[in-house]
């Protein structure tokens, strides 16, 4: 874990991403107390699914169907 001031990281910012790249940790400080961590992004993976039907069986039930509020939107410009 590296740290650094606040002024380091304004002048040397780039120099600490490039750390958190490879990995790395990077407490920045106020007067030595711990104010910010820099650190990588969450890796999230991907659910998968094989086809629509999969997708479409975890998505919730709109109660009316969208489809009848849109024609009863519609009614009198129809």
């Amino acid at each position: 874990m590296r740290t650094a001031g606040i002024r380091e990281a304004r002048q040397n910012l780039s120099r600490l991403i490039e750390a958190v790249k490879e990995g790395q940790e990077v407490v920045i400080t106020d007067r030595g107390t711990p104010v910010a961590r820099l650190v990588g992004p969450e890796r999230r993976s991907a659910r998968k699914f094989t086809d629509h039907s999969d997708f479409r069986t975890e998505m919730p039930k709109l109660e009316p169907l969208l489809s009848q509020t849109v024609s009863e939107g519609r009614g009198d410009r129809i």
